[in-house]
């Protein structure tokens, strides 16, 4: 059962148990009860003292009814007080406003001097603002699922992530060779990479991100995150205000308001096709473009004739 979850969702789920846990105590109940009287008084409780809003609410639901022998999800009562959350604290975009990615394009927009650091922090910076994916999605490159066409790259992605499941497709991302703009081009920005690395990567080793200090082992989510995050604040962009994953809500923001549709931004980023993300946090016009990449650097792939 617990590995159903994956461990981000653990994580967040033993936020949950610990209040719980702590409240039934309190109350000299068990954390098993069936009651859903007990639970509403717990959520009065969280509405009462913290500042929790809506999405919360939805984690710590889920959390107990990994628990317990009711179906909380279905209890009318329950169902209600989530409502009343909802209209009470809605969820809200993590920020208001959003940093221009031409701002970064335009940094970045000059000669690679040969230095892998600067290389690798310039590669996964344009990588993210050119797929709107998350950083874990990124970090699960492999050098054998990097296909190489006349036209571009194309990645797989077969590893489980964050919206992986039954009936979900794994992302395939598609890099088009941009000629008109060689030093943004992320597909001549790849092969560059795996060039630079060819002598120090491990007979072995499979990661397409290694560290640029010896002894150049695998670089981690976190090490990817710090090198983009380090990459803004050089274009300056405000880092104490946007964190790494501000790239996804940059590039997607900027995609939209463009004229991508909702669906060619939810295929690239890997939002479901059932996701209301996009129509609830970047509502823009819409237009008829349907390519991403092209639309968050400019119209300038060579189309494949």
């Amino acid at each position: 059962m617990e590995n159903s979850l994956a461990d981000s969702t653990i994580k967040q789920y033993n936020i949950t148990f610990k209040l719980w846990w702590e409240f039934c105590q309190t109350k000299d109940l068990s954390p098993f009860c069936d009651t859903a009287s007990h639970i509403l008084s717990f959520f009065q409780e969280l509405l009462n003292n913290t500042n929790s809003t809506y999405g919360s609410f939805n984690y710590h639901r889920s959390a107990i009814s990994l628990i317990s022998s009711i179906d909380i999800g279905k209890n009318p009562l329950i169902k209600r007080f989530l409502k009343a959350v909802f209209r009470k604290r809605p969820p809200k975009p993590k920020y208001d406003s959003i940093w221009n990615p031409q701002e970064v394009l335009n940094f970045l927009d000059s000669p690679n001097d040969g230095n892998l650091k600067a290389l690798s922090s310039k590669l996964i910076t344009l990588l993210a603002l050119a797929t709107g994916q998350r950083i874990q999605t990124l970090s699960l490159i492999k050098c054998s699922n990097i296909v190489k066409t006349n036209i571009g790259i194309k990645i797989l992605i077969p590893e489980l992530i964050k919206t992986s499941g039954p009936k979900s497709f794994q992302p395939c991302l598609t890099l088009p060779y941009l000629q008109q703009k060689p030093y943004l081009c992320v597909a001549s920005l790849i092969v560059k990479y795996l060039e630079e690395t060819k002598d120090i990567r491990q007979k072995e080793c499979e990661h397409f991100w290694l560290t640029y200090k010896k002894p150049h082992g695998p670089a981690t989510k976190q090490t990817l995150s710090r090198w983009i995050k380090d990459t803004l604040k050089s274009a300056g962009i405000n880092t104490s205000i946007f964190s790494t994953r501000s790239t996804r809500h940059a590039s997607t923001s900027f995609a939209y308001q463009k004229g991508l549709s909702y669906e060619a931004i939810r295929t690239s980023a890997g939002w479901s096709k059932e996701s209301s993300v996009v129509a609830k946090f970047y509502n823009r016009p819409i237009g008829n473009t349907e390519e991403f990449l092209p639309t968050v650097f400019g119209d300038l792939t060579d189309k494949e004739k």
